[in-house]
């Protein structure tokens, strides 16, 4: 292995190819237990492989090829984890900012605050204004009037099935015809009736 490192070190491309048919699969494998993730593991073994050739004039013959190589990748997917932590964080923290959002957005030149909620309330009504009747009746006491299944059945005069294909539809029409933000607005309102 001496041999094979120290022409690396002369920049003979035939050692890079034969280290690298010899430790790739395994670095792979390696890295793929590390991550759970076979694609990012492949493009981390090959930034490992990058690395390796563009340093090689530090590498020393005399020391362990295979255990820098497993020790680079290593470092790279713990740093690769590390990376998808802070995005987790800064997409959690973005959703919280976008819901808190939802609740207050600025209006007109008084700069005078209107509730999301009472906006999305009006898109609601205007919406199932537009529904069916029977459909916009089991909507309007399933999500404004927060009635159970088994009373809206009764209200209505019909099955528990059909309230069911009742609310279906409606909440397709809804979900087609209110903007995302409205639509996650109303997904959280549902979460918490």
């Amino acid at each position: 292995m001496e041999k094979i490192v120290s022409d690396l070190l002369g920049g003979n491309k035939t050692a890079f190819k034969k280290i690298f048919r010899l430790y790739y699969p395994r670095l792979i494998r390696y890295s793929s237990s590390i991550l759970k993730d076979t694609t990012e593991a492949e493009d981390l073994v090959q930034e490992v492989f990058i690395q390796l050739w563009e340093y090689r004039n530090q590498l020393k013959p005399e020391k362990n090829l295979a255990a820098y190589l497993y020790t680079l990748t290593r470092n790279k997917c713990y740093n690769a984890i590390k990376r998808r932590i802070v995005e987790e964080k800064y997409l959690k923290n973005q959703a919280a900012m976008e819901t808190e959002e939802l609740y207050h957005i600025s209006f007109g030149s008084n700069d005078e605050f209107v509730a999301m909620e009472d906006m999305l309330n009006e898109e609601l009504n205007r919406i199932m204004n537009e529904m069916p009747k029977r459909c916009a009746e089991a909507f309007r006491l399933k999500w404004m009037e927060g009635k159970k299944i088994r009373e809206i059945a009764e209200i209505m005069q019909i099955s528990t099935t059909m309230v069911d294909k009742h609310l279906a539809k409606g909440f397709q029409i809804i979900r087609h015809n209110l903007t995302s933000k409205m639509f996650m607005l109303f997904l959280v309102m549902v979460k918490l009736s």
